[in-house]
């Protein structure tokens, strides 16, 4: 009997349902079975790829290593930090005031009534100047030209101002800025005599010309010659002579001792609360870089050492200290020919030449900050002259009387706080910046505010960086310190007016240059000289 066609249909239906479902069940086997050898294949693969990394993190830590070592090893720290010790110039000014209270009292007097008689004028001309554009002109003449009778300490005071265009009127930074090129001189029978002391006979070994080629506050420069051979130079050698101004010794000390005593009676005048900015302070900072400019021998020692930071350098150049006849108030130095570097930013100079210009000046002086600690701190263009052919510019430097060196204690923690900034690490700057070994008025709050301040100037400025804008960052610095009653580092101040100056001077040189690719390997240096970041 054969089966009904209904049942056949329906076990064939069942038979057909079985063999899709074993069909399914082997196909999702088979599927899991590949998912998991693709998985085992991926995670060795992985793991492979991951030993691979691991294997060249550890080869390019060790490389960096080994170029760190390498580095250190040819990184030296400055010889002048072994034993270092600021020196103090107040028993020096001292001495020269007399050896008691009275002599201080009477020499102070005659200065004052001195400074006194040189300013009355203005007392008249100032009132006028407001309803007279002759009795303005008038003004402006006779405070140019009191100031520079008012001798040195009051010139280098009003230059200063003229650098600072955020504090005083660009009409003020213009025409005070005379003084920063060129003020009055003595005379030639004034020369004689300074040569005639300090030399006696030796005297003939010079031929000058009588008419300055410049003159500063503090001395003024001839041209001349060597008429005999000395230690190290032949006949005939070209040199500069600097005759410091006769008398100027005396009249800076008691400058800078009326100075001290007015800034210490405004520190104590009560509700002013002023001792945080540390007035005082201000003023010994002054005279320990003012004082050693007086003495001429000691220019020919920064001479010497400049020479030999730069010894490896052939495209900077110092002038060479002829010791054989330099004294006190006498420095011969070799003569550098060239043209003032204000002349390569005229329109027509070649822009190669002035990009090579911008790019030496500026790695110079970080140079001197980050790697030296020995920074000229003088160098306005007038300081710069360029000599060669491109691409072999050379830029000589002079006039290195005024010098900035902070010792190893300061130039770390510059480092640090440039480093910081550098990298836009506003929290970590802000701390440094605190000078906590000065006698700060300011409490843990206003402390915090001043670093959550500073982290903001660098969170708000994206684009920029403190090394491409240091003039900008330096006066938001400034006021959040006077603000918050914070004292800031002094050779952060220092090295960031350094900075700024050769910076204005790059950018006037070659305005696209982008200044953090030339200060960040040097800070980076300067950091693996220190030992930072080691651990």
């Amino acid at each position: 009997m054969s089966p009904h066609p209904l049942t056949v249909q329906v076990a064939r239906q069942w038979q057909r349902t079985n063999t899709l479902q074993v069909l399914r069940k082997n196909s999702y086997k088979n599927a899991t079975t590949r998912y998991y050898t693709i998985l085992a294949r991926w995670k060795k693969n992985y793991a492979r790829l991951y030993a691979r990394r691991i294997l060249e993190l550890a080869a390019a830590s060790a490389a960096a290593y080994r170029l760190r070592a390498q580095m250190e090893a040819t990184i030296e720290k400055p010889t002048s930090w072994i034993d270092w010790k600021a020196q103090d110039w107040e028993e020096k000014a001292m001495a020269s005031l007399g050896k008691t209270k009275l002599s201080r009292f009477w020499m102070a007097s005659r200065r004052l009534a001195n400074l006194a008689l040189l300013s009355s004028p203005m007392l008249i001309l100032m009132p006028l100047s407001t309803v007279s554009n002759t009795a303005k002109g008038y003004a402006w003449r006779y405070a140019l030209w009191g100031i520079e009778q008012a001798g040195p300490t009051w010139i280098k005071l009003v230059q200063w101002a003229t650098t600072r265009q955020d504090l005083f009127s660009p009409e003020f930074c213009q025409y005070f800025g005379k003084l920063r090129d060129e003020t009055d001189g003595h005379s030639w029978e004034e020369t004689k005599r300074i040569l005639e002391e300090e030399f006696g006979a030796a005297n003939d070994a010079l031929v000058m010309d009588p008419t300055p080629i410049g003159s500063g506050c503090i001395a003024q420069v001839y041209r001349g010659r060597l008429t005999k051979p000395t230690t190290r130079f032949p006949v005939n050698t070209k040199v500069a002579i600097k005759v410091q101004h006769p008398g100027i010794w005396d009249k800076v000390c008691v400058d800078f001792y009326l100075l001290h005593k007015l800034t210490k009676w405004i520190e104590k005048i009560p509700r002013l609360n002023l001792e945080y900015l540390s007035l005082s302070d201000t003023i010994r900072q002054f005279r320990g870089s003012m004082l050693p400019q007086l003495d001429l021998t000691l220019e020919a020692k920064h001479l010497t050492r400049f020479n030999g930071n730069f010894a490896n350098d052939d495209q900077v150049r110092f002038p060479e200290p002829v010791n054989d006849l330099t004294s006190r108030q006498v420095l011969v130095e070799t003569f550098c020919e060239g043209v003032p570097i204000l002349e390569y930013t005229k329109p027509g100079t070649p822009k190669q030449e002035r990009e090579q210009l911008a790019l030496l000046g500026l790695k110079t002086t970080l140079k001197m900050i980050f790697l030296h600690d020995f920074v000229h701190g003088d160098l306005h263009p007038g300081n710069i002259l360029v000599s060669g052919k491109f691409p072999n510019l050379v830029m000589n430097l002079l006039d290195c009387g005024l010098v900035l060196e902070m010792g190893p204690d300061q130039h770390i923690n510059l480092v640090r706080v440039l480093g910081a900034f550098t990298r836009k690490n506003g929290r970590l700057a802000g701390e440094l910046l605190v000078d906590l070994k000065s006698d700060s008025q300011a409490g843990p709050e206003e402390m915090e505010l001043f670093v959550r301040g500073i982290e903001q100037i660098c969170d708000m400025d994206d684009d920029q960086n403190f090394i491409e804008k240091v003039g900008d960052y330096i006066t938001d610095i400034c006021y959040l310190a006077c603000k918050n009653r914070v004292k800031l580092e002094g050779a952060f101040v220092n090295a960031s007016l350094a900075v700024e100056i050769m910076e204005g001077l790059a950018s006037a040189l070659h305005p696209e240059m982008r200044v953090q690719q030339v200060a960040l390997p040097l800070i980076v240096q300067a950091e693996v000289m220190h030992r930072l970041g080691m651990h």
